[in-house]
């Protein structure tokens, strides 16, 4: 129930106030009273209100803890306050000293409501039960219907509908998100295009309503990641609607913290439409066009995706914000946001531009130093299809994992294969569709200790070639060959022919990619 002798300041403007205080109006104020000059003792948080004609003929020595507002109706010696570090406020033109009381009282009353308030928003939020709880609550708790938007103009939450009665909020409610029209016109409003980059509340007035909006902000490391909108529908607005949307909007930042895509938001209005289309939320042509408008973005047709994987970055060994400068260095003018334990980096190519031309020595030796995993999507030309290239990329991750392969960039299209065999279905057993001249290999192999599979398998990885395959396999090159011509003796396959030479590549893989499931006890290594 506390009050800053400053504010109580504030509030008599029409009074004509004087402030003399020892801390700048900062003095804490717990309950008002009415002076009397019978009264023994005085506290030093209590604010007596009285004449300065009650205060000639008293004990001064008495009044050394209280603080004072006092109606100057006669001359007094306010110098001895002074002298004695006594705050206190004088005031004059006052009719009746019950009404001043009672203004003053009044404010300590708001004040309880907001430490009220304050304690239902604080239950809200360890409640668990997500914004439009908090929203609803809050609701309540100030009288009038609330609308919770993102940055990007996306309706995150809303109190009942049944109470919010201006069509075009409706109509946006309904649509999920605002119109380009009505942002349009939110910002040519100067309260709005003026309002501090703080929670501060300001009103907004619209032409198209006549229903007053008080509006925070809601901001998360100094960016603005939404506003808190109080419609003036039902009850007026008082004091204490400014201080209650100030806690409401650092109560909805906490819960949106919750939310690690939030919580790592740059304050870049993109970022939340990346994230919509990510998770879905917008899937068709017309909204997305909408959303673009609003926030003035655009996509072009030839686009790739890149996902950092900085589960192994070490972010103690390097300064502050170092990996969103580094990567903002060597990929400049293109859209990035951190989502779910990863990075991600919408590259916008230009026509033919192929993303090879980006993965210079710099970008490779900053993911080895970093200790950074890299999975490059395929080219494609619409951003709704950014969810799916996405997945591709979490897929691509784990196959990495499984196979246990080497390096820091890995392009998905030569791990499609796997991602094809990965997706079959545990019950179908894939050795079945393996060529029977590989097990035959195999088999010998294990009969005769020999490496003719591995042999195989390295010749075909080296396209072939006979040198390069030596030099892999530690073995002189007339090894290597008697080795291909003893395959030849046992499997009868012949390598030049391209059907067969796929379905031996195929098989390898397969039962490589099998084999690597089994070790690390994964389903489906058959």
């Amino acid at each position: 129930m506390a009050v800053k002798l400053y504010k109580v300041y504030k509030e008599l403007s029409k009074y004509s106030p004087a402030l003399y205080s020892k801390s700048g109006g900062e003095e804490i104020l717990v309950d008002v009273e009415l002076f009397s000059p019978d009264e023994n003792v005085f506290h030093e948080k209590i604010l007596y209100i009285g004449k300065a004609s009650q205060f000639i003929n008293i004990h001064r020595d008495k009044l050394n803890k209280g603080v004072y507002l006092i109606e100057v109706d006669k001359e007094y010696d306010n110098n001895w306050f002074i002298n004695n570090n006594i705050s206190f406020i004088e005031v004059s033109n006052v009719q009746d000293i019950q009404d001043l009381f009672v203004k003053v009282k009044n404010l300590f009353i708001e004040n309880y409501m907001v430490l009220q308030n304050s304690a239902d928003f604080l239950n809200a939020l360890t409640s668990d039960r997500g914004l439009n709880y908090i929203i609803n609550i809050s609701s309540e708790v100030l009288q009038n219907p609330i609308i919770l938007i993102d940055s990007c103009f996306k309706v995150l939450a809303h109190s009942d509908i049944k109470y919010i009665t201006e069509p075009f909020w409706i109509r946006n409610i309904n649509l999920g998100y605002c119109s380009y029209e009505f942002i349009s016109e939110v910002n040519k409003i100067k309260s709005f295009r003026n309002a501090p980059n703080s929670t501060e509340p300001f009103i907004v007035i619209c032409k198209e309503s006549p229903i007053r909006k008080l509006v925070s902000k809601v901001i998360i490391d100094g960016n603005i990641v939404g506003y808190i909108i109080l419609l003036e529908s039902i009850e007026k607005f008082t004091e204490s609607s400014y201080e209650t949307i100030k806690i409401l909007s650092n109560v909805i930042s906490e819960e949106l913290k919750k939310d690690q895509v939030y919580r790592n938001l740059g304050g870049l209005r993109y970022e939340n439409l990346l994230i919509d289309i990510l998770e879905r939320s917008i899937i068709d042509e017309y909204a997305l066009k909408e959303r673009m408008k609003s926030i003035d973005c655009s996509f072009g047709d030839n686009l790739c995706l890149l996902v950092l994987d900085i589960s192994q970055y070490n972010s103690n060994v390097t300064k502050p914000n170092f990996l969103k400068g580094s990567l903002e260095q060597l990929f400049p003018k293109h859209k990035s946001l951190f989502y779910k334990e990863h990075v991600l980096i919408v590259l916008d190519l230009l026509y033919e531009e192929k993303v090879e031309y980006f993965m210079d020595k710099d970008i490779t030796s900053f993911l080895e130093e970093n200790n950074i995993i890299l999975i490059v999507s395929n080219n494609f030309s619409d951003i709704l299809d950014l969810s799916k290239h996405y997945q591709q990329a979490l897929d691509s991750m784990e196959i990495i994992h499984i196979l246990d392969m080497e390096g820091n960039i890995f392009y998905y299209e030569d791990l499609k294969f796997y991602h094809l065999i990965q997706d079959v279905k545990d019950y179908i057993n894939l050795s079945n569709y393996c060529s029977q001249s590989v097990y035959k290999l195999l088999e010998y192999d294990k009969k005769n200790n020999t490496e003719y599979f591995l042999t195989l398998k390295t010749y075909i990885e080296e396209d072939k070639n006979s040198i390069e395959t030596s030099n892999k396999l530690f073995i002189h090159r007339n090894t290597t060959n008697y080795r291909l011509n003893k395959i030849k003796e046992i499997t009868n396959i012949d390598l030049n022919n391209g059907d067969e030479l796929f379905r031996i590549t195929m098989s390898i893989k397969i039962l490589e990619f099998l084999n690597k499931k089994e070790q690390i006890g994964l389903k489906g290594g058959k």
